[in-house]
C-alpha cells in the first residue's frame, strides 16, 4: 500500500515504513520522493510510479530496477550505500537479536556460550551488546580475528566452528557454511537465530527436528519500528537538502 504525502511517497511494507510516513507527513521535498523498505531489492515491475525526474530512496535494485531508473532519469538514493545508516541499523538488528535470545533461551546472559559468525558490522554489534551484557562471545569469521578479540573468548575461521558447543548461535553470513548434516550438531536447546539474507544453516531440517532455528530478517522494522523510521527520516531529509 503507498501513501502519497505532499512530495513524498511511503511504500508502506512494515511498520517502520508506517511510522515513517508520520515523521515525514506535511514535509515537503525539492522532488519527488518515492521510499521504499531498505530490505527489498525492487524490480521494475515495483517501479511503475516513479516518473522520470524523480528520487527514489531504497535499499537495492536488481538489473530490471536499474535499467528502468537509467531509461527515465530517477534520481536513485541507496540507504545500503549510507555508512551512517548503515552502523545505526546494525545497532538495531543487534538489539533485535538481543531480544530474541532472551525471549526463547532458557539460560541467563551470563551463563550462555555464544556463537557468532561473521565480523562485518551486525555481527560486531551482536559482540560487543552481547559482551556488554556479560554473555561469553566466540566468533568465527573469515576476516582478521585482531577486531573481534576485543569482544571474543576465541575467534576462528567457520570451518573451525563446533555448533554444539554452543547455548546460542547467530549468524551475520549470507551463505551456507554447515550443508546437511552438519547442521546437525547444533545441540537440541540451542536458540539459532538468522541474520543474513541467506541461512549458515539448513533451517527447514532443524525446525522439521523441533529445533528453536529460525531467519529473523528486518528486525528493526519488527523491533524498534519508531527509531528504525527515525533512522531512515534522516537520510532523506540530509539527502533532500543536498538536492
Amino acid at each position: 500500500m503507498e501513501t502519497a504525502l505532499n512530495c513524498y511517497t511511503v511504500y508502506q511494507t512494515d511498520e517502520r515504513m508506517f511510522f515513517l510516513k508520520k515523521i515525514l507527513d506535511g514535509k515537503r521535498a525539492p522532488r519527488a520522493t518515492h521510499i521504499f523498505a531498505p530490505n527489498l531489492t525492487l524490480s521494475a515491475r515495483e517501479l511503475q510510479n516513479v516518473r522520470p525526474g524523480e528520487v527514489l530512496v531504497c535499499g537495492a535494485l536488481d538489473e530490471s530496477g536499474r535499467r528502468y531508473t537509467e531509461e527515465n532519469s530517477v534520481t536513485v538514493r541507496c540507504l545500503s550505500e549510507d555508512e551512517d545508516f548503515l552502523a545505526y541499523n546494525a545497532a538495531l538488528t543487534a538489539e533485535g537479536a538481543l531480544g530474541v535470545l532472551i525471549e526463547h533461551s532458557l539460560l541467563s546472559l551470563e551463563e550462555m556460550l555464544v556463537l557468532v559468525i561473521g565480523f562485518g558490522r551486525t555481527g560486531a554489534a551482536v559482540c560487543r551488546l552481547l559482551s556488554l551484557l556479560g554473555a561469553r562471545v566466540h566468533v568465527a569469521t573469515t576476516a582478521s580475528p585482531r577486531p573481534a578479540r576485543a569482544f571474543a573468548e576465541e575467534v576462528f575461521p567457520p570451518e573451525e566452528a563446533e555448533l554444539s558447543r554452543y547455548d546460542a548461535v547467530v549468524n551475520t553470513v549470507p551463505k551456507l557454511l554447515f550443508p546437511g548434516e552438519k547442521s546437525l550438531a547444533l545441540a537440541e536447546d540451542a536458540v539459532y537465530i538468522d541474520l543474513a539474507s541467506r541461512p549458515a544453516v539448513e533451517l527447514s531440517m532443524l525446525s522439521a527436528l523441533g529445533l528453536d532455528a529460525a531467519s529473523y530478517p528486518a528486525l528493526p522494522a519488527k523491533c524498534s519500528p519508531v527509531s528504525a523510521a527515525r533512522a531512515m527520516a534522516r537520510f532523506v531529509t540530509r539527502e533532500a537538502q543536498n538536492d
